[in-house]
């Protein structure tokens, strides 16, 4: 994944922000890195999350169509959360986004 302190570096993938994400409890990031997945995972939802959420009309009833709701629904709950001045709990929060983001990606069509 990029840097976050460069802004020469390319912008991270999806799939490196949800790796980078899902393991923010296991490597403890520092804050600023913290920051940026917190900003660059939610980006990522607010940009999925309307695709996902289209997918769920169409879809008949039945096991693929509650999937995509409770995607879409965990996702819109952790978009929620504030991002806590605790490192462990910015962490957790970090890694649901990194979860919420990759249900996301998975039905959007997104290879991991």
């Amino acid at each position: 994944m990029t840097n976050p302190r460069s802004t020469t570096l390319p912008t991270p993938t999806i799939c490196e922000v949800i790796e980078a994400a899902l393991s923010a409890p296991r490597d403890y990031p520092n804050p600023e890195t913290l920051r940026y997945l917190y900003t660059a995972a939610r980006l990522a939802i607010q940009k999925l999350t309307p695709i996902v959420a289209a997918q769920v009309e169409p879809a008949a009833p039945g096991p693929e169509r509650a999937s995509r709701e409770r995607a879409v629904d965990e996702a819109e709950a952790i978009m929620r959360e504030g991002l806590s001045p605790s490192p462990l709990a910015a962490s957790l929060t970090v890694s649901a986004l990194g979860r919420a983001l990759l249900g996301l990606h998975h039905f959007a069509g997104g290879e991991r």
